[in-house]
C-alpha cells in the first residue's frame, strides 16, 4: 500500500512537469501562429519559468536520490553578514543625498542587502535570536526600498488614486470634519482619520502626505513579521518562515502597496494579519480578533471584501480537497464575513451594492470591445524586461508546489507528535497538508495575481481582476518561499552559489523595473513617473492663483489640480489629433515630464506626436521651466 501510494505521488508530479512545459510551449507559439506576435513575446516571462521549474526540481530531486543532497554550509558569524549589510545600507543612503534621483548603482546596492539577508538566513544557527536579527535586517531592507522613493521625491502618487485619499486627509485636518469628503469615499474613512491623528501628533510638524507614507512603510514593515508568522504556522522552520518573508519583499506588488498607501494597500495588511489569526490556535480570543480583523477590512475599505472573501472560499475550497487537517478557513469565518460585509454594505455603504450592480449589469448586457493594453502593443520588450521579477517570483511558486506534491513520498507516522499530514522531511517534521492547500491556492491565483494574464482578463472581463494582487502576494510568498527553501536544503554549495546568482537577479530587477521604480527605470515603459516634483506642484498653485478659467492638461495634472486646489480643469482628448487643444481656452503642458516621458491625456501622447505648432499659436502666459500654459 505504501509503495503505491508513493508512486501515485510521484506521477502526479512528474505529470504536472510534463503539462506545465506543453502549456509553455502552446502558450507561446499559439498567439505567434494566430498573427499575435507581442502576446506571445509578453508570455515569454510566464513560459521561462514553467520549463525551467521543473527541470529544476527534477534535477535537484535526482541529486538528493544519488547522495548528491544537502550539505551545511561553512558557519558563518551572522554579524559578518550584518556588518557589510549596514556598511552598504550607509553607503546607499549617503547616495539618496547626493542625487536627485536614484541611479542604477542604487539598485545594485540593494540587491546586495537582499543577498546579506539571504546569506545570513542561510548560514547562521537557528534561534530566537537569529530569529529576530533576521526579520530586522529584512525590514530595513523594504523600508529603504520603500522610503527612498515616497519620502526621496516630491510627492509620489502611484496610479493617481492617492492624490485624493491625500487630499481627503488634508481637509480633514484644516477642517476637523469628514463630511466634506467625496459621498463615495464616505463610507471608509478609517484611513484618513488615522494618518490624520498620525500628523496631528506632531504638532503638524509632520505633513500629511508624509505621515501617509511613513504609516503606510511602517504597516508593510510588520507585514514582513506576519509573513513569518503565517509561514512558520504552516511548516514549523525558522528559515522556512524567513525565506518566505524574503520573497515577499522581492515581490514587486508588495514593493508597489508598501510606497501606494491608499486604504486598499492597508487591508492587505489586515488581510495578512487575518490569515496569522486563522492558523492560530482557535480560542475564543482569537476568534473575537478574527471578527475585529474582517470588520478591519471592511471598515478600511468596502470594496476590498468581495476579493478577500473570494480568497478565503478558494482557501477553504482547496484544503477540503487536499487534506484531512483542521482547516484554516471553516464555516465560522465565511459566515462572518459574509454577514459583517452584507450589513456594512447595505446601512454605510450602499455605493459598493450599486456598483456591483452596474459593474454586473455592463458585463453580461452592455459589452465592450476589449481591448489588448497598450505597453503590449506598442513595445512588448520593454513589458517583458519588466516582467521579469514576477518571471522569477513564479519560478519560485512553481518550485515550491512541485516540491509540496512530493511531500507524502516520504513515510509519515501517526505517533511521535505528528499528524495525519504531517512527514519526515530531512530529520524534522515536514509540510503539513494545509502548507500543500496554500500552495495549491498559490498556483490557482497566479493568472489573477501575475500582471500579464492579469492585464487581459481586465480587458475582457471589464472589471478590476487586478485588485486579487492586493491580498493573493502572501500565497505567492508561501509558495515561493518553499521553493527557495527546498533549493537550499536538497542542494550543496554550488546550488547555494547558483542561487545566489538568481536572487540578485530576481531582487535587482524588482527594485529597478518600471513598476517599482518609475522614476530611474532600467528598461523605461511607455507610460507617467509616479510621482510629481516640488517645482511642478509649487507651479500648479501658482496657476491656480492667477488664472480662473477651466484649463486643458494631462490626467495626473488634472487630477491633483482638481483635488489639491480646485481648479476647473479638463483631460485633453488626444484622439482628435493636431486639433486637441482647440477645445480649451488655456493648456498647461508639463514640460519636465514630457522631456522624458508621455503625457497621458485621453491617450498617452510622446512629444514628437504633440501638437507644438498649435500650442506656438498661442501665448505663453506661464512658463517655470517644469510647467508651461498657453492661452
Amino acid at each position: 500500500m505504501e509503495a503505491s501510494v508513493i508512486r501515485t505521488e510521484f506521477d502526479v508530479s512528474r505529470l504536472l512537469s510534463v503539462v506545465l512545459v506543453v502549456a509553455a510551449v502552446l502558450g507561446v507559439a499559439v498567439p505567434f501562429l494566430l498573427g499575435l506576435p507581442n502576446l506571445s513575446i509578453l508570455g515569454l516571462y510566464v513560459a521561462v519559468p514553467m520549463i525551467a521549474a521543473p527541470l529544476v526540481a527534477r534535477g535537484v530531486r535526482a541529486g538528493s536520490e544519488t547522495g548528491g543532497g544537502w550539505s551545511p554550509p561553512v558557519r558563518v558569524d551572522w554579524r559578518v553578514w550584518s556588518t557589510l549589510f549596514h556598511l552598504v545600507l550607509g553607503a546607499l543612503v549617503l547616495v539618496l543625498v547626493a542625487t536627485d534621483v536614484r541611479p542604477y548603482a542604487f539598485y545594485a546596492g540593494v540587491s546586495l542587502l537582499y543577498l546579506c539577508c539571504f546569506l545570513l538566513i542561510a548560514t547562521a544557527p537557528t534561534g530566537r535570536a537569529s530569529r529576530a536579527i533576521g526579520l530586522y535586517h529584512l525590514a530595513v531592507t523594504l523600508l529603504l526600498v520603500i522610503y527612498s522613493v515616497t519620502l526621496n521625491y516630491g510627492l509620489f502618487v502611484g496610479h493617481t488614486d492617492l492624490t485624493s485619499h491625500i487630499s481627503m486627509t488634508t481637509t480633514i485636518l484644516e477642517t476637523g470634519r469628514t463630511s466634506t469628503l467625496l459621498p463615495s469615499y464616505d463610507s471608509f474613512q478609517l484611513w484618513h482619520v488615522y494618518t490624520a491623528f498620525a500628523s496631528l501628533v506632531f504638532g503638524g510638524w509632520l505633513a500629511p502626505y508624509t505621515a501617509i507614507y511613513l504609516l503606510s512603510g511602517g504597516l508593510f514593515a510588520a507585514g514582513v513579521g506576519l509573513t513569518y508568522g503565517v509561514a512558520r504556522r504552516l511548516y514549523p522552520d525558522e528559515k522556512y518562515g524567513l525565506l518566505a518573508s524574503l520573497v515577499a519583499i522581492s515581490f514587486p506588488l508588495y514593493l508597489f502597496y508598501g510606497m501606494y498607501s491608499i486604504p486598499r494597500s492597508v487591508a492587505s495588511i489586515f488581510f495578512l494579519a487575518l490569515l496569522l489569526a486563522l492558523l492560530s490556535r482557535p480560542t475564543a480570543g482569537m476568534q473575537l480578533l478574527t471578527v475585529g480583523l474582517v470588520a478591519a477590512i471592511v471598515v478600511a475599505h468596502p470594496v476590498t471584501i468581495p476579493f478577500v472573501l473570494a480568497i478565503l472560499a478558494l482557501v477553504a475550497l482547496a484544503e477540503r480537497t487536499v487534506t484531512r487537517s483542521e482547516p484554516i478557513v471553516g464555516s465560522y469565518v465565511l459566515t462572518v464575513t459574509f454577514l459583517f460585509t452584507a450589513l456594512y454594505w447595505l446601512y454605510a455603504a450602499e455605493f459598493v451594492v450599486t456598483r456591483i450592480a452596474g459593474t454586473i449589469y455592463a458585463v453580461l448586457f452592455e459589452p465592450t470591445e476589449s481591448a489588448v493594453p497598450e505597453g503590449v502593443i506598442t513595445s512588448p520588450w520593454v513589458e517583458v524586461a519588466n516582467f521579469v521579477p514576477y518571471g522569477f517570483a513564479l519560478f519560485f511558486v512553481l518550485l515550491g508546489f512541485l516540491f509540496l506534491l512530493e511531500r507524502d513520498r516520504r513515510p509519515a507516522y501517526a505517533d511521535g507528535g505528528a499528524g495525519d499530514d504531517d512527514v519526515v522531511h530531512g530529520g524534522s517534521w515536514g509540510p503539513s497538508g494545509r502548507t500543500t492547500a496554500v500552495g495549491v491556492v498559490a498556483i490557482l491565483l497566479v493568472p489573477l495575481v501575475f500582471p500579464g494574464p492579469v492585464l487581459l482578463l481586465d480587458a475582457l472581463a471589464g472589471v478590476n481582476v487586478d485588485r486579487f494582487g492586493h491580498y493573493g502576494f502572501m500565497f505567492v510568498a508561501l509558495a515561493g518561499g518553499y521553493g527557495l527553501y527546498e533549493l537550499l536544503q536538497r542542494g550543496g554549495l554550488t546550488v547555494l552559489l547558483v542561487l545566489l546568482l538568481i536572487l540578485s537577479l530576481f531582487t535587482f530587477t524588482a527594485v529597478s523595473s518600471d513598476f517599482t521604480a518609475s522614476d530611474n527605470p532600467v528598461v523605461e515603459r511607455p507610460f507617467y513617473t509616479f510621482y510629481l516634483s516640488d517645482h511642478e506642484r509649487q507651479s500648479f498653485a501658482a496657476v491656480d492663483d492667477g488664472y480662473g478659467g477651466e484649463i486643458g492638461t494631462d490626467r495626473i495634472a488634472c487630477r491633483y489640480m482638481g483635488e489639491f486646489h480646485g481648479s476647473l480643469c479638463s483631460v485633453v482628448d488626444a484622439g482628435e489629433g493636431d486639433a486637441m487643444f482647440d477645445d480649451h481656452d488655456a493648456v498647461l503642458v508639463r514640460e519636465g515630464e514630457l522631456e522624458n516621458r508621455p503625457l497621458q491625456f485621453t491617450q498617452y501622447v510622446d512629444e514628437s506626436d504633440l501638437p507644438r505648432d498649435t500650442l506656438e499659436e498661442r501665448d505663453r502666459v506661464y512658463d517655470s521651466g517644469a510647467v508651461a500654459v498657453h492661452s
